[in-house]
C-alpha cells in the first residue's frame, strides 16, 4: 500500500465492500452485520486508520459550542482560571477544525446568576448553538433552563457535580469525597502518633450559596476522621466571603494556639489561609493542606507554608469535558460513560514541578 495512513478505499478493497459500508461500520451505524462491522473496526485499528474529520467538517456549517463559566476575577480567579485554561487549551490543540467555534460566555458568581444566564441563552442564542459546556449549579432557575435547553435538543456537558442527570449528555468531575479523605489521611500520617490534635476546616461548603463539591470534600474529610481519628477535635471557619472567613480564622488561631492543622476545601480559601499563616508568623508550624493546583498554591508549597495540595485537576476536567462535547457534535460519539471521574492526586514539595497531565 503506497500511503502511510490507510483510507476508506483501502479498507473497502480488503473486505470487498463499498466505502459507504466501511464508513457505516466505523461509525457504528445500522446496515452492517455485527461480525463484518467488528472485523472492519479491528482492521482499521490495526492499520492506524483515522477519519479525516477536518475535511468532513469543512463541508458542514460552522458548529458553535457555548462555553459558560464565571469570569476569573479577584479572589474567584483560582478555580475559574483553571477551568478556562483547560477549555482554551483543548480548542488550541484542535484549532485545525476551523468549522468548530467555541463561543465564550461569562456570568457573575452570585445566587441565581447561572440560571439567569441560561434563560438569556435560551431566549437569545439557542438557534445559533450546537452544544453547551457549563458548571452544574444547584438552583431552581438553572434546573428549569437546563431542562428547556435539553428538550430543545442542545447537548449539554456539565462540570463539577452530577446534577440534572436527565438533561446532561455527560458530567466530568473529580472524586470530591476522596479528596477530603486523602487530606485527612495525610494529616494522620504527618501527626506523631494517633491523630488527636485540633484540626480546622475552611471553605464554603454550607450556608449561603454553598458549593456542592466543597460540601462533599468536607464530608469526606470528616468521614475519615470519624472512622480513623475519633479523638481529633474539628473546628470550622466557613464563609462564602473569604475576607470574613479570614477574620474567623485569625480569631480561632488566637483562641486555639495548639491548633495542629488546617484543611481548605476551596482554592481561594487555600490562598487566604496561606496568607493568614504567613502574616501571623505561623508558616510551617501549622500544617496547611490546600485544594487545586495553580501558581499561588505552588508558590505556597515552595515556601513551605502549604504542606500539601490535593490536586483535583480542574483544567483537566474542563479539557476532558470539552473533548467529550466536541466529539459528540462533530462525530456523534456518545460518551462511553455519562459521568467521567478525574482522579485527584497529592502535590508535595518534591513533585510540585512535575508537569501535570493534559
Amino acid at each position: 500500500m503506497s500511503q502511510e495512513r490507510p483510507t476508506l478505499k483501502d479498507l473497502a478493497k480488503i473486505f470487498g465492500v463499498s466505502t459507504t459500508t466501511v464508513h457505516r461500520a466505523l461509525q457504528g451505524k445500522e446496515g452492517v452485520s455485527g461480525e463484518t462491522g467488528d472485523a472492519i473496526r479491528r482492521m482499521a485499528a490495526e492499520m492506524g486508520y483515522r477519519v479525516n474529520y477536518m475535511a468532513a467538517n469543512l463541508k458542514r456549517k460552522t458548529l458553535r459550542l457555548a462555553i459558560a463559566f464565571p469570569e476569573p476575577s479577584q479572589e474567584y480567579q483560582f478555580y475559574y482560571r483553571s477551568l478556562w485554561q483547560g477549555v482554551r487549551q483543548f480548542f488550541q490543540d484542535n484549532q485545525q477544525f476551523s468549522s468548530v467555534e467555541p463561543v465564550e460566555f461569562f456570568y457573575p458568581l452570585s445566587p441565581g446568576a447561572h440560571g439567569a444566564f441560561l434563560q438569556q441563552l435560551y431566549d437569545n442564542h439557542l438557534s445559533r448553538l450546537d452544544g453547551l459546556l457549563t458548571l452544574a449549579v444547584e438552583h431552581p432557575l438553572s434546573a428549569l433552563y437546563l431542562k428547556k435547553l435539553s428538550e430543545a435538543g442542545l447537548p449539554i456537558a456539565l462540570i463539577g457535580s452530577d446534577l440534572y442527570q436527565e438533561q446532561r449528555l455527560c458530567c466530568v468531575k473529580t472524586f470530591d469525597e476522596l479528596a477530603g479523605r486523602l487530606a485527612a489521611e495525610l494529616l494522620q500520617i504527618f501527626y506523631p502518633g494517633p491523630l488527636e490534635g485540633k484540626l480546622l476546616l475552611t471553605g464554603n461548603p454550607v450556608g449561603s450559596f454553598p458549593m456542592l463539591d466543597q460540601a462533599r470534600n468536607a464530608a469526606g474529610f470528616e468521614s475519615y476522621l470519624r472512622n480513623h481519628a475519633p479523638g481529633a477535635v474539628l473546628l470550622t471557619a466557613y464563609h462564602p466571603d473569604v475576607h470574613l472567613a479570614a477574620m474567623h480564622l485569625r480569631a480561632l488561631l488566637a483562641e486555639h494556639p495548639d491548633l495542629y492543622a488546617i484543611y481548605s476545601v476551596s482554592a481561594r480559601h487555600t490562598v487566604m489561609a496561606c496568607q493568614v499563616l504567613e502574616e501571623l508568623g505561623l508558616s510551617g508550624r501549622i500544617k496547611l493542606i490546600g485544594n487545586d493546583r495553580f501558581p499561588e498554591s505552588i508558590a505556597g508549597l515552595e515556601r513551605g507554608t502549604i504542606s500539601a495540595v490535593i490536586d483535583k485537576k480542574i483544567s483537566h476536567q474542563s479539557y476532558r469535558a470539552s473533548q467529550l462535547l466536541f466529539d459528540y457534535v462533530t462525530k456523534a460519539d456518545v460518551p462511553s460513560a455519562q459521568v467521567v471521574y478525574i482522579q485527584p492526586s497529592i502535590l508535595l514539595p518534591s513533585n510540585v514541578n512535575i508537569e501535570p497531565e493534559s
